[in-house]
């Protein structure tokens, strides 16, 4: 694409747009901003992108249009109300239609908006289709848009081998979720940089007022929370700034998942108005470095969960991926198993040899921090959590443009206490150690134990004083002192 913008202002002059990238997602739209600038370092004054996915005024976005960007990224929704406005005019200029994520576009509603946005194109474009999985609205979508159609399929795994990629699970009940979570993030036992995935956006708050009863930090990322906040979030990750986000995916949206039920009806339609329906965690955001996933909720379908575990085992390094999951989704766990043995005899879900048994002596620790968590402590923290966002992406957003310093030290993984928080929890006692994991948590003990058996005794040892003599042997006195001290006896 970026080629073909260059060859054509060889010939052409003109300044005009000349590519359209849609995109399901706001988070995608920015990453893919991002790439075409990087890819375009050495001819930046030949090729401008601009990104119009965010939810601005229009007439915010309209100067940007009317300079007339060589590449647009939007989702459909956005492009089409610019369209409707007159501030994009391209039946006359494009030459090629990208569109990314094609199996999203239809299930996130953005169908009726590519419809008629295809009214306001030329006739004559390439159009290029993208998309991890080949669905029915992939099919529709590619005889919407394609004509005499070259299909590029890449063959191979769509996870890494067991070499490069381990995946677990474990058959384990609701409390023993949040035990065994606590455990493994509280001794450690999981190391580097880690997305815990669950079904939806109480959840994600649960697990963090939960985890902070124990001092473990952990941001969330899910629908509710601006645009502006959640691509931070992303970005101090990728940085290290933390270890561990509590997200959830796409599937978590109100519009994805079929309600049953009045009350539920009223919930979903309470949570659709603050919720961002342009979003997505487990696809198209670019996570960097992600060594652990874990799916505290198991995933509802195949697709999900492949695309969860691939946020890790990227490129060429090492990643594990966990899920943790219940009698209620034994039946999702055997369709995943199903469709990932393929040429293998077994499946690539190895059960996690994790002996419950020794953490038994957690347990209690794990009921009382429960206890705090309540249904309006959850309420409470995910008021807080938005209004704080809120606070940091509109009210600051002119002085962290002035103070780009100030915003690097804003942190989104602070805890927010709402709960009463149990200083007793902070801590983990050495003998609720289980003794086969006590040398991985502290390996301090370890070599104590090995000086042990070999006899090594450690001498104590005195500092000499600056002239190297005893004080007591040099105390000097005077008579007169010792006349006082007479007299005082007396």
């Amino acid at each position: 694409m970026i080629q073909r913008i260059l060859d054509a202002k060889q010939t052409v002059q003109e300044q005009d747009v000349r590519a359209l990238v849609l995109v399901p997602t706001k988070e995608l739209g920015q990453q893919v901003q991002t790439m075409v600038r990087q890819l375009t370092a050495y001819c930046s004054r030949d090729v401008r992108v601009a990104d119009i996915s965010a939810k601005a005024d229009l007439s915010a976005q309209r100067p940007v249009l009317m300079e007339k960007p060589d590449v647009i990224v939007g989702t459909p929704s956005r492009v089409l109300a610019h369209l409707s406005a007159q501030n994009l005019v391209l039946h006359s200029s494009l030459e090629t239609l990208v569109v990314d994520e094609a199996d999203l576009l239809f299930s996130f509603g953005f169908e009726s908006d590519l419809k008629n946005l295809l009214c306001h194109l030329p006739k004559i474009y390439q159009s290029l289709v993208m998309s991890a999985t080949l669905s029915e609205d992939v099919q529709s979508l590619k005889e919407l848009l394609l004509h005499n159609p070259v299909t590029l399929k890449l063959q191979g795994s769509q996870l890494p081998d067991d070499s490069q990629l381990q995946q677990f699970s474990l058959r384990c009940e609701e409390e023993d979720k949040f035990l065994l979570l606590y455990t493994l993030l509280k001794l450690r036992l999981v190391q580097g940089k880690t997305l815990v995935f669950v079904s939806d956006v109480e959840r994600c708050y649960r697990l963090k007022l939960f985890l902070e009863q124990f001092s473990i930090p952990a941001c969330v990322l899910n629908a509710e929370l601006p645009l502006q906040s959640r691509s931070h979030i992303i970005t101090q990750f990728n940085q290290g700034f933390y270890d561990y986000i509590i997200a959830t995916d796409e599937l978590g949206l109100p519009d994805s998942a079929p309600s049953s039920g009045k009350r539920k009806r009223k919930a979903d339609s309470r949570a659709g108005k603050s919720k961002d329906k342009e979003f997505g965690v487990s696809r198209g955001v670019d996570f960097q470095n992600v060594a652990n996933v874990i799916n505290f909720d198991f995933p509802a379908s195949v697709d999900s969960y492949i695309h969860r575990v691939g946020r890790t085992a990227r490129a060429d390094k090492m990643g594990t991926a966990l899920s943790l999951v219940s009698h209620t989704e034994a039946e999702l766990l055997a369709d995943v198993e199903q469709a990932l043995i393929g040429a293998h005899d077994d499946s690539p879900l190895k059960p996690y040899q994790f002996k419950m048994e020794e953490i038994e002596g957690f347990r209690y620790r794990c009921r009382d921090a429960m206890r705090s968590v309540t249904k309006q402590a959850v309420k409470e923290a995910r008021l807080k959590e938005i209004k704080q966002e809120l606070l940091n992406s509109e009210k600051l957003k002119t002085y962290f443009e002035d103070n780009p310093r100030d915003l690097q030290l804003l942190r989104h993984d602070k805890d927010l206490h709402p709960a009463v928080i149990k200083p007793h929890l902070r801590n983990v006692p050495d003998y609720l150690i289980p003794e086969t994991l006590k040398s991985t948590v502290n390996p301090l003990l370890l070599r104590r134990r090995r000086k042990k058996k070999l006899g090594v005794a450690s001498k104590p040892t005195f500092k000499k004083s600056v002239q190297g003599k005893n004080p007591l042997k040099s105390f000097r006195y005077s008579a007169g002192s010792s006349r006082k001290t007479k007299s005082n006896k007396s």
